[in-house]
């Protein structure tokens, strides 16, 4: 059996086999060997759709007839994505170069690279799908994927044969499809099963009748805006875009895709768009959840001083001034050494608990380092009350350390200032310190609060 959690390199290798064979080498048969049977393609020409092994094999003939000359490639931005049990969806950019001298000939063009491979049992490697793109308008009609700059003469597919194959193709893509036409909210044109089954609707009908036939409005309501501009942009230059965006599922949740469009011309003459929609929410969610951790101190579940002083200097420039403490754990040391670092990583987590209790969500709660916590409230309406909050948090740890590690004896001291101008966070750490440390000297477990 195959390994369902393949590395990046096993199919950034079968991806880099293809280009070798294809461009390189020119080798038709060795080419054809990587595809399945039902392999599917849509280039950067017009006509270059082909529907199973066959219609590409004549393609590729027809295209090496007339450029049979070596490529020499190279494939950047490489992405893959885990769409099944082993099926993938990689993405990359192809930089081509051409040199023939004797026909005066030094080309470098570029190429967008979506595609769909799977992994048999026996462990071989086969392409199900292949999308070619460029990023301008360069290509003539009638060209070759992904040759676009010097192939020439190739026989147009007319705009009838064009809907057939449209219409297969958004059944048979394993990506989710969309289809609608470049009219106000894009009225829906076509839908297949996968695209159905990703968003939760049980029937073609049922998607249409959710989204009163417009494709817009399947899109989440905060981003419907802005997938407009990014699809009027592409299209005011060229016949595709990309863009990334949320759509509402059945359910109401929201389902993160990649969307891959391009214009197209129905049977009744009337521009529609084709869109291929790949589930990104895994991916966008393992992101969010990386970025939050990479925020959060792992001991006591607040922000990091590195999260705590950003979110601090953005908030500084808000109207209403601020006001700013140190907590200091005193005597935290003999927690450790009477009761053991278990206990001591309890106690921490146990005042930020406290903190997280007596303080807002909107105010923002850090750990420092060690025994040392920072607090940051924005455009305070009453410092009393905050100083009253902070006197409870110093009464309420003594009642805590007393109760679960008595012979240490610990306590915490809070020393803050308040102020209207902004200022640089280490000029904030370090007066608010200064403050801390005069309550230190006075006997600490006590709260002193000065103005800058």
């Amino acid at each position: 059996m195959t390994n369902n959690t393949v590395p990046s390199s096993q199919v950034y290798a079968w991806l880099n086999e293809f280009c070798r064979r294809y461009f390189q080498l020119r080798d038709p048969k060795g080419t054809l060997e990587l595809l399945s049977p039902g392999f599917l393609s849509v280039g950067t020409g017009e006509g270059e759709v082909a529907v199973g092994k066959e219609q590409f094999r004549c393609l590729l003939l027809k295209e090496l007839e007339a450029l049979p000359w070596p490529l020499s490639y190279q494939i950047e931005d490489y992405a893959q994505n885990r769409r099944a049990p082993f099926c993938w969806d990689c993405f990359c950019n192809v930089r081509l170069e051409l040199e023939q001298p004797e026909q005066g000939l030094h080309v470098t063009y570029r190429i967008r690279l979506t595609a769909g491979v799977h992994q048999e049992e026996d462990g071989s490697w086969f392409f199900d799908t292949m999308h070619a793109s460029e990023a301008s308008r360069t290509q003539e009609e009638g060209e070759f994927f992904p040759l676009s700059f010097v192939l020439q003469g190739a026989d147009q597919i007319n705009r009838s044969t064009q809907k057939e194959l449209v219409e297969i193709l958004v059944q048979l893509m394993p990506g989710g499809v969309v289809g609608g036409y470049v009219e106000e909210g894009f009225p829906l044109y076509a839908a297949n099963d996968r695209m159905l089954q990703m968003a939760g609707y049980r029937s073609y009908e049922e998607f249409s009748r959710e989204i009163q036939g417009l494709v817009i409005n399947s899109i989440h309501p905060d981003d419907r805006e802005f997938v407009k501009m990014v699809v009027a942009q592409a299209l005011a230059k060229g016949d595709q875009y990309e863009v990334q965006y949320r759509m509402k599922r059945r359910d109401g949740t929201d389902l993160w895709v990649h969307d891959i469009g391009r214009k197209t011309i129905t049977g009744d003459g009337r521009e529609a768009i084709i869109s291929v929609l790949v589930d990104i929410s895994e991916q966008v969610n393992a992101k969010k959840d990386l970025e939050k951790a990479a925020d959060k101190d792992p001991l006591t579940g607040l922000y990091n001083r590195k999260a705590g002083q950003t979110r601090i200097e953005a908030a500084m420039h808000s109207s209403g001034g601020y006001l700013f403490a140190i907590m200091d754990l005193d005597n935290f040391k003999l927690v450790n050494d009477l009761y053991g670092h278990q206990q001591g990583d309890r106690a921490l987590r146990e005042f930020a608990g406290l903190l997280t209790h007596t303080f807002r969500r909107t105010d923002i709660l850090f750990r420092l380092g060690g025994d040392e916590f920072g607090v940051f409230f924005s455009a305070p309406r009453d410092l009393g009350v905050l100083e009253r909050k902070l006197n409870s948090v110093v009464r309420n740890y003594r009642a805590l350390t007393q109760k679960h590690w008595p012979a240490a004896g610990s306590s915490v001291s809070i020393g803050g200032v308040y102020g209207q101008l902004p200022r640089e966070f280490s000029e904030l750490y370090r007066t608010a310190d200064q403050v801390l440390y005069e309550v230190k000297n006075a006997g600490k477990s006590a709260v002193l609060i000065r103005p800058l």
